[in-house]
């Protein structure tokens, strides 16, 4: 793997587009007022929730994978310079799995609705913002110890000040979010008003989480320039010893094998060339094609398009076609019956199975562009 610098470039991407989508959704379908909502409660009804649901998750992938080789790196840097794995000892090995515990609260806050179940929806948000940020000051810690080996100081101070961002952020989340649910006095809390009580908190709240948010993805786009200098390998496989005291049977027996001979027209039905002298033996190895080796499932498809000879090498013998007789009055051996084994139409098959599923494809299309046509037009009306 040698572009890891995508890495992080893919997970800004994709959740900053997935938050900002679901906002977008959210307000289009009359689902949250457009007075910056909280990013969760966007992502509360369908189908915005559940497109919610499949990018938060592929994005913790992305960025679990993020960690473990931003984790790799500081491994490598330890075993190369001593004074790096005296400085940082076991730090970077603490900072990945909490990185790892931040990732598992994304998808918990992703997976798991706050209309639906609200406590462990807010303990997934605070593991993902809360390990989040200590993971963001300990990265930060390691950066000015490897920054002669690798990055920047002025890197590092950005590092820094994300992670105060984050911390700051963070804590004005948690205290106001607390005292505007304790103030609200409204129905709905995904449509707040100004009337329902604890307007200001609330707003104060659900800009700071974006803030902590916009700011969590701006810093995993730091490593970019890190990334690109190292290629990480595929891990290796061992393959344990068996033992060889014991014995195994083939799975798979093979198939009796059998050997054709194709005579060309005109030539003589007796191959072994039996009552010839040398010349007849030199027209027979200039009549007869070179003797290749076929399985019994080879042989039967042949014995249906051939009415040559066939000797079968094994025990199981055929009796020979007499020369003259007619196409129609032959009769096929057993085991290689025409009505035995019907042709199959698979090219035919294969194409009607694409055409319905390309009609299928095109009726959703259809069906959501209607939905979403209903939906604009309900809103705007």
């Amino acid at each position: 793997m040698s572009n890891l610098y995508l890495l992080p470039i893919s997970v800004f991407l994709l959740f900053n587009f997935t938050f900002i989508g679901t906002y977008i959704a959210a307000v289009l379908q009359g689902h949250v007022v457009p007075t910056v909502p909280y990013i969760s409660d966007a992502a509360t009804y369908s189908p915005e929730s559940c497109v919610f649901g499949q990018f938060i998750n592929i994005g913790c992938v992305l960025l679990g994978i993020t960690i473990y080789v931003r984790y790799r790196q500081i491994q490598e840097l330890s075993f190369r310079h001593s004074d790096v794995r005296q400085a940082l000892g076991r730090c970077s090995g603490i900072s990945f799995w909490i990185g790892i515990g931040s990732c598992l609260g994304i998808s918990i806050v992703g997976n798991f609705q706050e209309t639906n179940v609200r406590i462990v929806h807010y303990v997934g948000a605070f593991l993902s913002f809360g390990l989040g940020t200590v993971y963001f000051w300990i990265q930060s810690y390691i950066s000015y110890y490897i920054q002669p080996y690798m990055g920047t100081m002025q890197k590092a101070n950005l590092r820094m000040a994300l992670s105060v961002v984050c911390t700051v952020f963070f804590m004005i989340v948690a205290v106001t979010g607390v005292i505007s649910h304790i103030l609200f006095r409204g129905t709905d809390p995904r449509k707040w008003y100004p009337s329902d009580g604890g307007w200001e908190y609330h707003v104060a709240s659900s800009i700071s989480e974006w803030i902590v948010a916009t700011a969590f993805c701006f810093y995993v786009l730091t490593f970019t320039d890190e990334f690109r200098t190292m290629q990480l390998d595929h891990p290796p496989l061992i393959l344990l010893e068996i033992d060889s005291s014991r014995t195994y049977e083939p799975v798979i027996n093979d198939a009796p094998v059998a050997v054709i001979s194709l005579n060309r027209p005109g030539a003589p039905a007796d191959d072994d060339g039996d009552g010839g002298g040398d010349g007849d033996g030199a027209s027979s190895n200039q009549n007869h094609r070179p003797v290749r080796s076929f399985s019994d499932t080879d042989l039967k498809l042949l014995c249906r398009r051939c009415s040559e000879p066939v000797r079968f090498v094994g025990g199981r013998k055929r009796s020979p076609v007499v020369r003259g007789t007619p196409q129609s009055q032959r009769t096929p051996s057993a085991g290689c019956s025409v009505a035995n084994h019907p042709p199959v139409a698979a090219g035919k098959l294969g194409s009607l199975t694409l055409s319905l599923m390309l009609v299928a494809l095109m009726e959703a299309l259809h069906s959501l562009t209607l939905y979403f046509s209903d939906s604009l037009r309900q809103s705007y009306i």
